[in-house]
This record gives structure tokens, sequence and C-alpha cells, in this order.
């Protein structure tokens, strides 16, 4: 029996979690994509699974307001560089745990990107930056409910589709869950990451013990995917030239799903929306780090806005338009497209193509996009501000 089509299942494993017969597993397809899988010997057919799944039973988003946007980062300079953009993860997961509340979100572990629970501020730098794989949500819905029952305040951190899993999951709405969802690209196949590790510890003869998918060398526009290895060596390879992060950033490598998705539009289900924000003009001088990492906030709910109100004073923010966070996030409008040569794509690397020669057969040209960020880059740092507004209306 299908719980639902392979082309709209997200992985979120709520089917899984529900099961109250433990029927159900997850298990990898060809391109190391997680499905369910039902045991016909242990199930009941009671449709717990079906009743549960987001594909088939959307969250609604009727009651969501227009989303407040804002452009900010953290005040805390080294939080700042240790992030992906803004650092307004770890700033919102902080306040949350020092005020005696549970963290969910996801670290590196030796089986890839797990999402796991923290109550101890010392453990949530290992949370942060972003992660670009396929986060393992083990059993954290189930020990997520059984936090709430019990009134302690919890935040869980994901993408949209793993909100909505724990969301359905639940099955009522708590009061003291906050939930914050990444303007998602897309989520890269799990047998594609770790082949690309297995590169990395062979070319070094070395274990991959951690991975830092977008480090700032030296700030947001310009990143570099690291590779942490036992023996100390650190691989480096930039993200315009990264062939994992190419793949990732051309769409060969995304979920079937990531083509349909149904939360890339700005009706969030999450309290709060987080993302880099692009494109990123400040409005007034004191904000001329922006390069440094600023992310995009959006306030979806009172809870949203509550919480935010909350850490604003360890922030440096200021409140834009609904316009620029469209055009900063292609996601906030429409899904990936998935490309022509998708398969063909699949079918080289399965047959053992080399590398070099998938890259250039594939694969966008590494230097065109790298300085079309770097012009860019540099006009906004030489132009007074005024003048860049100035010429944007021209």
């Amino acid at each position: 029996m299908e719980i639902c089509p392979q082309n709209i299942c997200t992985g979120c494993q709520a089917c899984r979690m529900s099961c109250k017969h433990s029927a159900i597993q997850m298990v990898e397809n060809e391109k190391g994509n997680i499905y369910p899988i039902i045991n016909e010997e242990k199930c009941t057919g009671c449709q717990r699974c079906i009743n549960t799944c987001p594909a088939l039973h959307p969250i609604s988003t009727n009651n969501q307001k227009q989303p407040r946007v804002f452009a900010g980062w953290t005040k805390n300079g080294k939080q700042r560089k240790r992030s992906t953009s803004g650092g307004l993860s770890f700033v919102i997961s902080k306040h949350i745990v020092k005020n005696k509340g549970i963290f969910c979100g996801v670290i590196w572990t030796e089986q890839g990107a797990e999402h796991q629970i923290c109550e101890d501020i010392s453990m949530l730098n290992k949370f942060q930056g972003s992660k670009y794989a396929h986060s393992d949500v083990r059993n954290t819905y189930i020990e997520i409910q059984n936090l709430l029952k019990t009134g302690k305040k919890v935040l869980f951190t994901g993408t949209p589709c793993q909100v909505a899993g724990l969301k359905n999951f639940l099955r009522k709405e708590y009061d003291n869950l906050y939930t914050v969802d990444l303007v998602c690209h897309g989520v890269p196949s799990r047998l594609f990451l770790r082949q690309t590790i297995k590169n990395i510890e062979k070319k070094y003869n070395s274990k991959v013990i951690d991975i830092r998918f977008r480090e700032k060398t030296p700030d947001q526009y310009h990143t570099s995917m690291n590779y942490y290895l036992e023996n100390g060596k650190v691989d480096s390879e930039r993200y315009s030239k990264s062939f994992f992060f190419r793949s990732f950033v051309d769409n060969y490598i995304l979920r079937e799903n990531c083509f349909h998705c149904q939360y890339s539009s700005l009706q969030r289900i999450s309290d709060i929306t987080l993302a880099d924000f692009w494109n990123y003009t400040p409005y007034n001088l004191k904000f001329r780090s922006y390069r440094k990492g600023t992310s995009l906030i959006l306030l979806n709910t009172d809870k949203g806005e509550e919480l935010f109100s909350e850490i604003k004073n360890e922030l440096i923010y200021e409140e834009r338009s609904i316009q620029e966070a469209l055009k900063s996030n292609q996601n906030l409008k429409k899904p990936q497209e998935k490309p022509q040569l998708y398969e063909e794509f699949w079918k080289d690397y399965f047959n053992g193509v080399e590398q070099n020669t998938l890259h250039k057969r594939y694969l966008t040209s590494p230097k065109e996009q790298d300085w079309t960020i770097v012009v860019k880059g540099y006009i906004k740092i030489i132009l007074p501000i005024k003048m860049i507004k100035l010429l944007k209306h021209l």
C-alpha cells in the first residue's frame, strides 16, 4: 500500500512516527531519497498514516496574515561569523533555551544531518550554519509531543515540510510550540552527499568529522564548502566550483517533490521564516557591514512577532518590504524547476561518468555566476546608498 505518491512525498516521516504498530520504515530509493514502506503483516489498515500525511492533508494557512519583513543580524560578531547569514536562528534558540525551553534543530553527526533536542546553551554552537542535506528527524516529533504535554516551551526549526510533518503529527495546536522554517531551495540526495564525502575521505585517507556547507570566506557573498577531517586537514572548495553545490543549486540532485513544493509561497506555516537576504541594500549607513551576513526575517504569526520582540535588543535590524523579500528569494514565489536533463544526469552519474565531465556537460559556468556576484557586491560597497537607490528608480 502506498501512503502518498512519491512525486509529492517529502520524506518528513510523520507517517512513520504516527503508526502505533511500528509498521512503517523509511527506505532509500536508488537516488538516495527516503520514502515510507509499509510492512503489510504489521499494518492493521487504520489509515492513521494517511490521515497524518501533510502532502495529502496540507496545513491550513487561512488564518495567516501577510508577514512583516525585516533584514537583520546578531550584534554578536563572533556568532554572526559562524552563522551562514545573520545568526538569527542562534539568537532565537538561545533565547528559548535560556528561558528553560527546549530547542530542536539540525546538527552534523557521523550518520549525517540529524535533528536533535537541545536544552544546553553551551551546545547550541553545534547547530549553527546551514546544512544542505536532508536531515533525519528520527523520533523528534514524539519527543516534542511529550515535552509539550509537560508545559515546556519548545522551538522547532527545519524545512517547511518538516514543520508540516510535526504539526500534522501533533494533531492539535500548542501555545508553547514555536516553529521556524527556512526558505528552502530543495533537499539534496543523501546518496550524492555520502559519495561526495567518500571521495574526500579517499583523497585524504582520513574520515570527515564535520562539514561547513557555506563557510564565510570572508563574507556572505563569498563562501566555501569546507570538509574537516580527523587528521586535522581541511578540504575547502569555493561554493561556485564545488561539484556538490553546483549540482544542488542547478537542481540536479533535488528530491522529486521539491519541484512541486506546496510551501514555495508567502503562505508560510511557521511562526517565523528565515533565509539569506540576497541583494540587500541598507537604508542607513549604520548597516554598512551587511555583507558579513544578513538574514531575511518573516514574522508570520502573532507568536512570531512576540518572539521577535523578545530578542530584538540583541539584533541590528530594519523593516523592509514584501516586494524585496520576494525578489530576494525565488522560493517565496514558486518551486525550483526540474532540469530538462535531470534523468540523463543521474544516468551518467550511475554509469560512472567522471565528475569533471558531468560538471562541464550539465552544470552552469561558475565563472559567470562568481563575477556577477562579485561585481554587484563591489558596486554596493563603492557607491553611496542614496545613489544606488536612485539608480534603481531610473
